[in-house]
C-alpha cells in the first residue's frame, strides 16, 4: 500500500510540474526498444525479456507492438514456468505543455504460460513523457489490463538519458494493484 502511495504522489508531483517549461516537446514515436525486467510476484521471482517497438503513422497517432517471453520461479519445485505475452495496438498522443506530451493506448494482448495456456484480452494505458532537461527524460503511466478472467491496474514511473538522438538507455520501477513490483532496464534505437 506504501508502494502504490509513493508512485501515486511521484506522478502527481511530476505533472503538476511538467506545466512550468518552455520548449516544444518534439519527443519520437518511431523505436525499437529491448529490456530486461525483474518481476517480484509476491514473493515469487521472475526474469523477462521484452522487445518492443512504435511507428508514428500521423502525428498524433503511432502503432505499438511488443512480445515478452520469461521464466517464473517455481516455488513447489521442479522447472521453471515459462512465459510470453504478445501485444499490438494504437497509441495517440499530444502535447499538453511545453517539453510534455500526453499518451493514451489501447492494445490487444495474448499470454501464453504452462499454468493457462492461451489467453486473450485487452490493455488501456494513460501516460505522460517529459524532457528534464535536454537529453534525460521522465515519464509516469497507468495501465490496466484485462486478460482472460484476470485484470490488473499498474502504476509505472521511469527515467531515460539520451547518449544522442537515435540511442538511449532507460530505467523504470512500477507496482500494481495485485502487489506486482518490476525493475526494469532498457536500450532504444529511436529512427526517423
Amino acid at each position: 500500500m506504501m508502494k502504490t502511495k509513493f508512485i501515486y504522489s511521484l506522478s502527481s508531483v511530476l505533472l503538476a510540474g511538467i506545466a512550468f517549461n518552455a520548449q516544444a516537446a518534439d519527443f519520437n514515436y518511431n523505436y525499437v526498444e529491448g529490456a530486461y525486467e525483474n518481476y517480484d510476484l509476491d514473493g515469487t521471482d521472475a526474469d523477462v525479456g521484452r522487445l518492443s517497438g512504435s511507428y508514428e503513422i500521423t502525428p498524433n497517432l503511432n502503432i505499438i507492438g511488443e512480445y515478452a517471453t520469461g521464466d517464473i520461479d517455481n516455488t513447489a519445485g521442479g522447472s521453471d514456468l515459462d512465459f510470453e505475452e504478445t501485444a499490438i495496438g494504437m497509441e495517440y498522443h499530444t502535447s499538453i505543455a511545453p517539453k510534455t506530451d500526453l499518451t493514451t493506448n489501447l492494445k490487444y494482448i495474448n499470454q501464453d504460460n504452462d499454468i493457462s495456456n492461451s489467453s486473450d484480452g485487452y490493455g488501456v494505458g494513460v501516460g505522460v513523457r517529459h524532457w528534464l532537461k535536454d537529453n534525460i527524460e521522465v515519464d509516469a503511466n497507468v495501465d490496466y489490463k484485462d486478460v482472460e478472467d484476470s485484470d490488473d491496474t499498474r502504476l509505472k514511473v521511469g527515467a531515460r538519458y539520451y547518449f544522442n538522438k537515435t540511442i538511449s538507455a532507460g530505467v523504470g520501477y512500477s507496482t500494481s494493484k495485485e502487489d506486482v513490483d518490476v525493475v526494469s532496464g532498457n536500450i532504444r534505437w529511436n529512427f526517423k
